[in-house]
């Protein structure tokens, strides 16, 4: 097991300070640990604009699907010296706090310590025997005793006898640290947390907090957050996501704050009609805050309801500042509604509150072009040019248009100058690379190709760009694939298969091959093989919708349903309104005994397909 240090040590008025977690002895909860350590750092770091960094113990567990994290408690004893030596020479620290901790019959046992550098021996050790009811007043003098090592001044906040803690009932904000940490644990591991890790406990923690003292604010907002990150990562299951948020609005009824969560939830997993309910509940609860609005007007947008969108939208305009986020929605609203001709005026209402803000102006410049009056849409531009203060900002809009139209030169100008000042836009960068190769300046485009990669970009462009890059620096090996993939049109699966084969080293970062492999490897029944490849695809570019198709059938041959069913929930967040993704969602759930939800997913796919003989049997398998 390779323990990890995960620190980012900052300078402190010269002085470089650690905290670890404090070890948790046999039978106590080790994130009462982690997190009464990491408290005392926080304090003083929101409270004494202390540049002082947590450390955490993690180690990294190797998964099919990729590498994982997990916490680690080093040891059910105060830490080895020579273990601290190696944070002080590798971070360069001056100052450790580290302990112990253990729970006794009805409270606890603290050991700390604080070291420096130079010194074998512990600056400064304290021990505290104290009951659960006084968790508050340890943790106060731990804050106190943290800030005289670190010479940090506190300020009176923290420096008297009490501090505020968000409640006074010692249950309740012990529960809230044991659910923090599950909300801490997702986030330090990217929502790649251990596959036998469950936020249920988290949930319940936050939940007996609130019920144990309904005013104390902190364990509503981290279950919100918890809520809302087990949805992102796809964590846990919804059920109990759904079910946690609910029992949230339950304990605080007048807060907006999990009616908005349970709206964006619902929403992920494409559960519409009761996304815009609970978006409806959330603004009645604050009706002034414009994002709700947006939000459940771009819901309803998907449930075909433009008249309430365009009023959703526009309310939301009235409540926002200069910027007007809401206004490219409402456009898309009358331009979807036969209204583009309404665009240009709106447009020009908020040029004129906002003469110079580029943005503004290329957008009232666009939809002119778009409203096809196309003299009075380039001299909008033109002007644009010189009334914006940042004139790149128009430039930014200006150039694609001009490269539709043809004039190569210019738009290629524009881009380099926009280039110049954002050299690692990828989107910008990727424009181009189009506008170079339609201007046939091909021999320029692996450079800004190779400018794109070196920006580490997100998984789904930096597989399709390095496809582009190995067609044109390999032409010869990308023509062997395409070469297979008309034998797979054919129905030669083998012959492809034997193509393949052989360019899989050369080309193990060309997500085209992976696809082809997988699906010929699905055809000829060799399920395995089919299964890695799709997972190396995914690995490449976990966008790509047919990899879940594919890998969902090599996991459904071999048997192995549940896991089709988690990989599909996945993929219906990763690739948001594919129906294809839908389909094998379905599927999957009606194979792994969710009968339910697959027909909650045959409802939504026929109001969003309408009538589609083809796909009636799968639906009704669904």
């Amino acid at each position: 097991m390779i323990v990890l240090y995960v620190c980012n040590i900052g300078t402190l008025a010269g002085m470089r300070i650690a905290v670890l977690p404090f070890n948790a002895g046999e039978g106590t909860k080790p994130a009462y640990g982690r997190q009464m350590a990491a408290f005392a750092a926080e304090q003083l770091r929101a409270h004494a604009d202390a540049d002082i960094n947590v450390v955490s113990f993690l180690t990294q567990i190797e998964d099919e699907e990729g590498p994982r994290t997990a916490y680690v408690n080093i040891a059910d004893e105060l830490l080895p010296r020579e273990q601290l030596n190696d944070l002080f020479e590798q971070a360069e620290v001056d100052l450790v706090m580290d302990g112990f901790l253990a729970e006794t019959e009805g409270g606890f046992n603290l050991k700390v310590r604080f070291h420096v550098k130079d010194s074998e021996e512990p600056k400064r050790a304290e021990e505290h025997v104290f009951a659960r009811s006084e968790v508050f007043t340890v943790l106060h003098g731990l804050v106190k005793a943290l800030a005289a090592e670190g010479q940090i001044e506190l300020p009176d906040f923290l420096s008297g006898d009490t501090m505020e803690f968000g409640t006074q009932n010692a249950e309740s904000f012990l529960s809230f640290l044991e659910g923090y940490d599950a909300l801490n644990y997702i986030n330090q591991s990217n929502g790649a947390v251990a596959r036998e890790f469950s936020p249920e406990a988290g949930f319940e923690a936050l939940l007996n907090a609130l019920e144990l003292d309904p005013t104390f604010e902190g364990p509503y907002h981290v279950a919100i957050q918890l809520g809302r990150a087990c949805a992102h990562f796809r964590i846990g299951t919804f059920e109990l996501v759904d079910e946690s948020l609910r029992k949230l609005t339950e304990l605080v009824p007048g807060h907006f704050g999990a009616y908005f969560a349970l709206g964006e939830v619902h929403q992920t997993v494409g559960s519409l009609n009761p996304s815009a309910e609970f978006y409806e509940k959330a603004i009645q609860r604050e009706p002034n805050d414009p994002n709700l609005y947006s939000r459940l007007g771009l819901i309803q947008v998907q449930l075909g309801m433009p008249v309430n969108a365009e009023r959703n939208f526009r309310k939301a305009m009235e409540m926002e500042g200069n910027d007007k986020p809401s206004a490219d929605f409402l456009a898309n609203v009358l331009q979807q509604t036969n209204r583009g001709h309404e665009v240009p005026a709106m447009y020009q209402a908020l040029v004129e509150t906002n003469p110079t803000d580029g943005g503004m102006l290329s957008k009232y410049a666009t939809a002119l072009i778009m409203a096809e009056k196309i003299p009075d849409g380039e001299k909008a531009f033109e002007d644009a040019l010189v009334a914006a203060e940042d004139n790149n900002v128009v430039k930014r809009f200006y150039a694609p248009y001009l490269a539709q139209k043809g004039d190569h030169d210019r738009a290629m100008d524009f881009y380099e100058d926009c280039i110049d000042l954002a050299p690692q836009d990828v989107p910008l960068l990727i424009e181009y690379v189009n506008v170079l190769e339609s201007a046939g300046r091909q021999v320029d485009v692996p450079d800004v190709l190779k400018q794109i990669l070196a920006g580490n970009p997100e998984p789904n462009i930096r597989a399709q760009t390095l496809a582009r890059l190995i067609e044109l620096e390999q032409p010869k090996r990308a023509e062997s694939v395409e070469l297979a993939r008309s034998k797979m049109e054919q129905e030669d699966f083998e012959g492809a298969i034997r193509d393949l084969k052989p360019l899989r080293n050369w080309l193990a970062d060309y997500w085209k091959l992976w696809a082809l492999l997988s699906a010929a490897y699905n055809r000829t029944e060799r399920f395995e093989d089919a299964e890695d490849c799709a997972r190396r695809l995914l690995n490449l570019f976990p966008g790509c919708e047919p990899a879940y198709g594919e890998l969902t059938a090599a996991l459904t041959a071999q048997g192995r349903n549940d896991e089709a069913y988690d990989l599909m929930r996945y993929a219906a967040v990763t690739v948001p309104g594919s129906p294809s993704i839908l389909i094998n969602f379905g599927l999957a759930a009606k194979r792994a005994g969710h009968a339910d939800e697959a027909r909650d997913i045959a409802k939504q796919l026929r109001e969003a397909l309408g009538d589609n003989p083809d796909l009636e049997d799968v639906l009704r398998e669904m």
